[in-house]
């Protein structure tokens, strides 16, 4: 089984490096860089790897993978994880008929197989900010997110353009605000700290964005006490 893992995400790794855009990211807690995360996305798949480093591996164990294919607009067909982390594991794909309005969802660890509702345009996280990187008038509007099988709806508004230094110089940014809302009643289950915890409504999410054809994701913030978490591009290639 670990083998047939390791042999699956090499091959989605080697697939996606063909033609594709690749962006590395930091995400940092008190300035302190305590994840690295790589997303590359081949004009049909999206991989996102993400693992914690320096003093962040002893105290938050991270070493996860994401692999979203979608169709156009990244509306997903399916999304798996496999998730590593000091005190959870997780190994699970979910697919999407959108036709019924449910996603199925195979539990390789438990052995388990189950369906829940979505909405039509349900996205898992990454997915939904390829989408709005790419939304090409960014006023406000909603983004419906599917987080480990709990429906939320985000609301987005444009809040201003500002100027900001980056690694690959001074970008001109638009500035996105985010704010959750769930709308499923059950509650939240315990999951990866990745994703899990970006979806708050007692929280908003950040996001600059460049100006320009790319849409980079430059830097983002999450807001939490007592310290922000802070997302800021590393490098990008296509």
């Amino acid at each position: 089984m670990k083998k047939t893992i390791i042999s699956l995400l090499v091959f989605c790794i080697f697939a996606t490096s063909l033609f594709a855009e690749k962006l590395d990211l930091a995400i940092k807690y008190m300035g302190i860089s305590a994840v690295k995360v790589q997303m590359i996305d081949n004009g049909k798949q999206i991989t996102t790897h993400a693992k914690s480093t320096g003093l962040a591996s002893i105290v938050a164990q991270l070493h996860n993978y994401y692999i979203s294919e979608y169709d156009g607009n990244y509306l997903p067909k399916s999304y798996k994880k496999i998730i590593k982390q000091k005190d959870y594991l997780e190994d699970r794909i979910t697919f999407y008929d959108r036709e019924e309005g449910i996603a199925i969802r195979n539990d390789a660890i438990l052995q388990e197989k189950s369906d829940y509702k979505i909405h039509q345009e349900s996205r898992d996280f990454f997915a939904a900010l390829y989408q709005l990187r790419f939304i090409p008038e960014l006023d406000s509007g909603y983004l419906w997110l599917d987080a480990n099988k709990l429906l939320w709806r985000a609301k987005y508004n444009f809040l201003r353009k500002e100027s900001i230094k980056t690694v690959l110089g001074r970008k001109k940014a638009l500035v996105v605000e985010l704010n959750f809302e769930k709308i499923s009643t059950a509650d939240k289950s315990n999951t990866d700290i990745l994703t899990n915890n970006l979806v708050d409504e007692n929280k908003n999410l950040i996001f600059w964005i460049s100006d320009d054809e790319k849409r980079l994701p430059l830097k983002a913030k999450f807001t939490m006490k007592p310290f922000a978490v802070v997302w800021e591009l590393l490098n990008y290639e296509e």
